[in-house]
């Protein structure tokens, strides 16, 4: 009796395991708005990494060190954040030398632009000098 008990409970366990995944993914869109997708909008992204040769704060632009196949400079927005071991810092923070990632898409004007920056490399460990 014990292993007809355990039998049926490994075969619930299992149906329940399976469906969830995919009862839980649509759960999030009812009653939500949803988001145009890139292709629709024609908003083109990409991820880039570079290293940071300098930013000028006044234009709100990053300059990148030459790489091919990136742009040499990036516009970001004064909501632009740079994340760095979990903490969030201003992106007149960042460095010549520091290696960033972030998403980069086309603004009105067709220039590279940035919303996001993940910095990946410090040439210096700022979580060390903001404490």
């Amino acid at each position: 009796m014990k292993l007809s008990n355990g039998a049926v409970s490994g075969v619930a366990l299992a149906v329940v395991l399976t469906a969830l995944p995919a009862c839980s993914s649509n759960t999030a869109l009812i009653g939500r708005d949803t988001l145009p997708s890139t292709a629709a909008s024609g908003a083109e992204q990409s991820e880039i990494v570079g290293a940071v040769e300098r930013v000028d704060p006044g234009s709100r632009e990053i300059y990148l060190r030459p790489s091919p196949g990136h742009p040499g400079m990036i516009t970001y927005s004064a909501e632009t954040r740079v994340m760095y071991l979990g903490r969030v810092y201003p992106v007149t923070q960042l460095e010549s030398g520091d290696v960033i990632a972030m998403q980069m898409e086309k603004d009105a004007r067709g220039n590279p632009h940035t919303y996001a920056i993940d910095l990946q490399k410090s040439s210096r460990d700022w979580a060390q000098s903001q404490n």
